[in-house]
């Protein structure tokens, strides 16, 4: 593989293929879900596979909480341009009546 990072996960090396330019993520990547995992097993006593399934889990459901979070964001900065221009067109309609 001509375009692979090592990354070393629960003890075991894997060969990862990513563009060099994405080599650096991947490698925090695996270092964050090595950490996870480790932080997982030391809690427990579930073996590798079953910990690898929970902490996926537990990512995801993260990651999914993180994008409704950002999506109401976007919402709410939808709501505030349009009252934006809502209070400029008032102030307008104001303007228009004083003169």
């Amino acid at each position: 593989m001509a375009n692979a990072t090592s990354v070393t996960i629960l003890g075991t090396v894997y060969k990862i293929a990513c563009p060099p330019e994405e080599r650096e993520a991947v490698e925090k990547a695996a270092v964050f879900l090595d950490g996870k995992l480790k932080e997982l097993k030391e809690s427990s006593s579930l073996d590798d596979n079953k910990a690898a399934i929970i902490t996926a889990l537990n990512i995801s459901n993260e990651y999914l909480k993180d994008v409704a979070k950002v999506q109401q964001v976007d919402v709410n900065q939808e709501g505030i341009i349009r009252l934006g221009q809502e209070v400029k067109e008032h102030l307008k309609s104001i303007s228009v009546l004083k003169d």
